[in-house]
């Protein structure tokens, strides 16, 4: 899952808040509430290896490396915009900032100029796009900026998805030098209560590294904010198509089960 998460000093109850789909809830930080949208990200990227990523496989076990490794190499020799191919990463439904339950996911711009790579590397750029709608939604929604960002967790490995995602926000992005950071954060509150920290800016000080930062690169931030124009219109374009289609095909595929598809 890829989270999108900002703290606030009050919880925000309003109406764009609860059309995009946002979560409010008491934050850890003592007298703070959190706001976070969330989208299941690392997914669509698995769901593509393991149903189409057989080359990647194939050249893992001639030439060493993993799977990802190839996998990731065919989609950045993709150039920006994938040769117009469009991924519309509603595998699992939509959450923010358009929830739909019946919505589903989309490759918008097929032809035969495209190949594997290009879809993959239009998969890592549909979840760019779906990170700067969340992000928009939420500085609307809170009316406010949300500034600088930090990433975490196993995605910032990643380093063509965080370039990426670093070009179409048109923002830098933060990846400090730490692992496990969620059980790293259970131990700063237990730090907390036990006395060992003051409180959670003396915590953060303390085990806070810096790490790499993600510059966007002018040129191709551009593009990706001309063609994010592009990736929000494919959901209420395809919006209502989606809908018939969960209603009737994918409805009695579901009600059959694989042992019936016959």
């Amino acid at each position: 899952w890829e989270s999108v998460l900002t703290s606030t000093a009050e919880p925000a109850l309003t109406r764009s808040v609860r059309e995009v789909g946002l979560t409010i809830q008491a934050h850890v930080a003592r007298g703070m509430y959190s706001a976070w949208g969330s989208t299941p990200a690392g997914e669509a990227l698995e769901w593509f290896r393991k149903n189409y990523g057989h080359e990647a496989r194939a050249r893992a076990e001639r030439e060493g490396g993993t799977e990802w490794d190839h996998l990731m190499r065919s989609a950045a020799a993709s150039p920006p915009g994938a040769r117009g191919v469009f991924f519309l990463p509603h595998l699992s439904a939509a959450g923010c900032p358009v929830p739909d339950d019946r919505s589903l996911g989309a490759f918008v711009g097929l032809s035969t100029l495209c190949g594997q790579g290009d879809m993959a590397r239009a998969i890592i750029e549909g979840l760019g796009y779906q990170f700067r709608d969340i992000v928009q939604a939420m500085e609307v929604g809170l009316g406010q900026d949300l500034g600088e960002f930090v990433a975490v967790g196993g995605g910032v490995s990643n380093e063509l998805w965080m370039q990426t995602k670093t070009d179409v926000i048109g923002r830098p992005i933060q990846a400090p030098d730490m692992e496990e950071v969620t059980p790293l954060g259970a131990a700063i509150l237990a730090g907390i209560g036990v006395g060992l920290y003051r409180d959670e800016e003396e915590a953060y000080r303390r085990v806070f590294r810096p790490g790499r930062v993600f510059e966007p690169d002018a040129r191709r931030a551009r593009r990706y904010k001309e063609w994010f124009d592009l990736y929000r219109d494919l959901y209420p374009t395809l919006r209502p198509l989606n809908h018939r289609i969960s209603d009737g095909p994918r409805r009695a595929g579901l009600e059959q089960g694989p042992q019936d598809a016959t």
